[in-house]
Order: C-alpha cells, then sequence, then structure tokens
C-alpha cells in the first residue's frame, strides 16, 4: 500500500491541471495598473506554466491475481507546431503476494501530429511518428517492439449523448527476438468507441469504452486480439474526485511478458 501511495503522489501533480491567478494590489491609479501590466512579464508567466496534458485514462483498479495502474500525460513540444510527446505507463501489481511484487510493466513513450478540426464529426488526425512498447525486462522476459501510426477521431453528438469513435492503422517494426510472434496477438487495427452521458437519470457523466484489437498479420484473427469493456461513472450527489472505474478484459497481450497467453480480467477501482 505504501508503493501505491508513492506512486499516486507521483502521478497527481501531472494530471491536475494548475491554474493560478495573479493579485495585483491597486496603487494611486487604480484600474489603470491592471491595465499597464506589462506584456512581457505576462508572456513570461504564460511560459512557465505547467503544460501537461491528460492523454489515455489515468485510473487504478483492483483485481485478482494482478491489480492494474495506468498513468499518462502529453505534451506539445512547439507552440504553433503540431508536434506532440505522450508518455504512458501500465503496472500489474501483484498485491494479493506477500512482498507486492510487480507482475510487469508496460512503457510507452510516443512521438505525434496531431492536426485538429472544427468540423461536426471528425475531431482531429494524429500522425504517430515513433510509438515505443517494452516491458523493461533483460534475457528471457524481454519484450518489446516499436510502431508509427495513422488515427482519426470521430465525435457524434444528440441532444442527451456523445459518441467518440476512433480507428488506428499501425505499423510494428524492430521487434524483439522474444516476442517475434507478437504480430499473431497485435494485430495492425485498432479500435475504439466511447458512449458518453449515457443514464443521465441514474450517473452523472457515465462514460462506457469498447476496445477493439483483432490479432493475426491482417488484424482478421478476431479470436487472437484482445478486447476490453471499461465503464466510469459518478453517482448522482456524491461529489469525489475520481470517478467510479471497472474494466473487464478479455484474449491475449495485456501484458507484455505473458502476450500470448489468452486472459478474462475483471478489475474496479477509480479514475482520475
Amino acid at each position: 500500500m505504501f508503493r501505491f501511495l508513492l506512486i499516486l503522489l507521483f502521478i497527481l501533480p501531472l494530471i491536475a491541471n494548475a491554474q493560478t491567478s495573479t493579485e495585483t494590489p491597486e496603487d494611486s491609479l487604480g484600474q489603470n495598473a491592471l491595465i499597464n501590466k506589462s506584456k512581457k512579464l505576462t508572456a513570461l508567466e504564460e511560459r512557465e506554466q505547467l503544460r501537461i496534458l491528460y492523454y489515455k485514462p489515468i485510473y487504478f483498479a483492483y483485481g485478482e491475481p494482478s491489480s492494474k495502474l495506468q498513468f499518462s500525460f502529453r505534451v506539445p513540444l512547439a507552440e504553433q507546431f503540431p508536434l506532440n510527446f505522450a508518455y504512458s505507463q501500465i503496472i500489474f501489481w501483484e498485491l494479493q503476494e506477500e512482498s507486492k511484487p510487480f507482475q510487469d510493466a508496460t512503457y510507452n513513450p510516443e512521438i505525434f501530429y496531431r492536426w485538429d478540426y472544427d468540423r461536426k464529426s471528425i475531431r482531429s488526425l494524429d500522425l504517430g511518428i515513433f510509438e515505443h512498447n517494452s516491458n523493461g525486462k533483460a534475457g528471457a522476459d524481454s519484450r518489446s517492439y516499436n510502431q508509427s501510426y495513422l488515427r482519426a477521431n470521430w465525435a457524434f453528438e444528440s441532444k442527451s449523448w456523445v459518441v467518440q469513435f476512433s480507428a488506428k492503422v499501425k505499423l510494428l517494426y524492430d521487434v524483439d527476438e522474444t516476442n517475434r510472434d507478437i504480430y499473431d496477438y497485435v494485430g495492425p487495427v485498432e479500435g475504439e468507441v466511447k458512449f458518453i452521458q449515457l443514464f443521465d437519470s441514474m450517473f452523472d457523466q457515465l462514460e462506457a469504452v469498447i476496445n477493439v484489437n483483432p490479432g493475426g498479420k491482417w488484424g482478421t484473427e478476431f479470436n487472437k486480439g484482445g478486447y476490453q469493456i471499461s465503464m466510469n461513472f459518478h453517482v448522482g450527489g456524491i461529489k469525489v474526485v475520481p470517478a467510479f472505474y471497472v474494466q473487464y478484459y478479455h484474449g491475449y497481450a495485456e501484458t507484455l511478458v505473458n502476450y500470448d497467453q489468452s486472459v478474462d480480467e475483471f478489475r474496479a477501482g477509480f479514475m482520475f
């Protein structure tokens, strides 16, 4: 539990959007003191603000035999250029064991372009120049591969709910010798569908997400892929920052170390 608290202390500052307000005491000129504030000083203050943005979901979900912790952030690399750096990490934690060891971890840095659109349906287009996936281990337990991708993101809105959809086409390369057959379990196509604000009479801001990643070289081996269903929601009247979170995973490649073993995992916890 102490290790979990340390990790939370590390990731919570990353997901907090720090907003600072500068109070300027009025001088003999009153309102003119605010109007005449140095533009250079304002620019410096804006530059010093933390520009770490939310990327993938951040959550802790308890389960057996392993609990799951994910944190993620995105950083724009240029003010007038849509180049981004992002980092995500998934930790599989065996809390039932006496020493509370980590079963595996996935380290996932990436660099990508993102073009935003103002059209009614398409929201953005992402071009992944480089994305790395590895578990940071050596020897026989080492697992890693790189990929480049193209991802399109759409959104459709009605009076009461929103549907977001993304499709990702990726090219795997630099595959580690220890996981040469990972193509059988991690296909070249991923899809995500997110339903937002469902059952608003019972829940506050309920989101249901379906992730699909069929296996096979061409993404046609549906019996070898990985599939995840998750929900996060607030219960009406309970004012807490984290949302309640439940997740079910079926299939392969949830962990890199056991990518060729099928699992059925149900977990519950909190999303931040």
